[in-house]
């Protein structure tokens, strides 16, 4: 299909506006002048498709979606595994890919009333819950059989998690978080940093917390809830947290 310059020009101003921005309105004018013209609005398509990206539109707002290899705009969130691929590191990566799925997990509660503004989790909170799956994990995973059937390292992230402070001196002396590897609030700080720059969470420094955005909820409905992995992960937290929060309450 054959494009007119000026469909092209409505077309790249919103494709480089969506890469700055990552998530746009559908008010705004140059997503309502993109999308009033069929013809710019494919050309959108196209050069999202060339440059390994897709275009997600949620009926409120445009997603800018990079896919993680072939993408020359890939992003920190999308080339992470990339980024953290030294031997080292690659235990704290999954560590932070446990976390975020902690967060999504518990704010994917009921995806036909989301409360955007008023759904939130402390970074306590997600260090307890982190805890707790950890510790269940690796006494389900004495020989390994539970690691392989969700193709989870469970032993190696049991075993840096366990050996991580709660926080840093720093941390507990001062209002803001600081990112890194040395605390559990730092690894914590690293996932939520990866919404944030997004733009799919709010995290207020100061109270420690962290608050989903409607372009969070909108990921969730239109993206996450068609990955297989996600889902399954998703229904495992919600398993092992609801079994360990039974066992807490016969103990007492």
């Amino acid at each position: 299909m054959s494009y007119s310059l000026e469909q092209l020009q409505m077309a790249s101003r919103l494709f480089f506006d969506l890469l700055r921005r990552k998530v746009i309105s559908l008010d705004d004018p140059a997503a309502a002048e993109c999308l009033q013209d069929t013809g710019a609005y494919d050309a959108l398509q196209y050069l999202a498709k060339e440059g390994g990206c897709r275009i997600m539109n949620s009926g409120h707002r445009l997603h800018l979606l990079v896919n993680p290899l072939g993408s020359g705009f890939a992003t920190n969130f999308t080339q992470l595994r990339n980024k953290y691929s030294r031997v080292e590191r690659k235990t704290h990566l999954h560590i932070i890919n446990v976390i975020i799925l902690v967060f999504l997990a518990e704010m994917d509660q009921d995806e036909q009333h989301f409360k955007p503004g008023q759904d939130s989790m402390s970074y306590i909170q997600i260090a307890d819950q982190v805890s707790s799956l950890f510790q269940s994990w690796n006494d389900m995973d004495e020989d390994g059989t539970f690691s392989k059937q969700w193709r989870l390292d469970i032993q190696a992230m049991y075993k840096v998690w366990t050996s991580l402070y709660m926080q840093t001196k720093s941390q507990e002396d001062g209002d803001s978080l600081s990112r890194g590897y040395g605390s559990r609030i730092g690894l914590i700080h690293e996932g939520m940093k990866l919404l944030e720059d997004e733009h799919l969470v709010f995290i207020s420094e100061n109270e420690k917390r962290i608050f989903p955005r409607e372009e969070l909820y909108e990921r969730m409905r239109y993206l996450y809830h068609d990955v297989d992995r996600y889902k399954e992960l998703k229904a495992l937290i919600g398993r092992t947290l609801t079994e360990k929060e039974g066992e807490a309450h016969a103990a007492h």
